[in-house]
């Protein structure tokens, strides 16, 4: 269960993969490829509970971690797909440390939160016993309170210490939607640049991973650069669009 905190552990930058297409075989070949983690997204991408049950079993079989991003406020969501299996879970929309706290209370146990009991079926996926993934899960999960707002920018710092929030996520297009009051988003345009560096800088001061998503490998390269520690690289868009480019292009009858 450790290895995706083993990883981030060794201060390098560690990939992971950005899903919201629900199909297990197609989860299975994005694991293959070598990143650390795949994300599944229940907020904008297709997935319900029963295909992030069966998206969490196809990661891990893989031997990479499934990491789940929840719909806004669904604290109770966090709980339960952490039953299912994940190894960390992203929550959108965190702007304050009330809603970090929240967010923290449904992902820890006791004594650093409130999850319920319920281990069974997540216990089983990593082939251990309920008495050894209750010691072991809090240490190996990752809750990620997303940052991509002016507000929760202006208190990220408060944000980051609070206990069982085990890092941030850096949303760059709500960021810049919400810095430049714009919704078209300016991905890490110049005027979100301030901001990154900010949402970096408190993770790296308390202690916490930095996390964000990048679209592009130019802008997970700039993010590495910066210090961010876990970086997600392309969507299922990109993935599938350079995958048919690269055959198509090399046809010479069209």
């Amino acid at each position: 269960m450790r290895r995706l905190i083993e990883k981030l552990n060794l201060n390098k930058p560690v990939p992971f993969a950005w899903c919201g297409l629900t199909d297990p075989r197609y989860l299975e070949m994005v694991a293959e490829y070598p990143f650390a983690a795949v994300s599944l997204d229940m907020q904008h991408g297709f997935f319900d509970e029963a295909a992030v049950q069966h998206g969490i079993a196809a990661v891990a079989a893989k031997g990479k971690a499934p990491l789940v991003r929840i719909p806004v406020g669904r604290c109770d969501t966090a709980s339960r797909v952490m039953d299912f299996g994940a190894l960390g879970v992203i929550a959108p929309m965190i702007n304050s440390v009330e809603d970090a706290r929240a967010f923290a209370r449904s992902v820890k146990y006791v004594p650093r939160g409130e999850r319920s009991f319920g281990p069974r079926h997540a216990a089983a996926t990593y082939g251990v016993s309920i008495p050894e993934y209750l010691d072991g899960i809090d240490n190996a999960s990752l809750a990620l309170a997303m940052i991509e707002t002016r507000e929760a920018v202006e208190v990220v710092e408060e944000i980051v210490v609070v206990d069982g929030i085990d890092g941030v996520l850096i949303g760059p297009g709500d960021l810049s939607i919400s810095i430049r009051q714009n919704r078209i988003p300016d991905v890490y345009g110049p005027e979100s640049m301030e901001a990154v560096s900010r949402i970096i800088g408190a993770c790296k001061t308390a202690g916490k991973h930095a996390a964000a998503f990048a679209l592009t490998p130019e802008h997970a390269n700039m993010l590495a650069g910066l210090g961010a520690g876990l970086i997600s690289v392309g969507i299922d868009d990109t993935y599938l669009d350079k995958g048919i480019a690269s055959h198509l292009n090399g046809l010479t009858f069209i």
